[in-house]
């Protein structure tokens, strides 16, 4: 397992190898729903989560 910080959710442990959609997924989150960014630029729903990776989530906002 390794740690994996959510900016306003705290630590997380997920396994080793994880994509990002499984760190959604254990937020409760859909992935259709988010948008992820680390350091300030957005990654992929397929990008892999790396020990002590430092995330935020936002949630997409759309209207008509």
């Amino acid at each position: 397992m390794m740690k994996v910080y959510i900016e306003d959710e705290g630590e997380i442990e997920v396994p080793e190898g994880s994509q990002v959609s499984t760190v959604i997924k254990k937020l409760d989150h859909h992935v259709d729903s988010v948008i992820v960014l680390s350091d300030g630029e957005p990654i992929t729903v397929d990008d892999e989560v790396e020990e002590n990776m430092n995330l935020k989530i936002l949630p997409v906002v759309s209207g008509g």
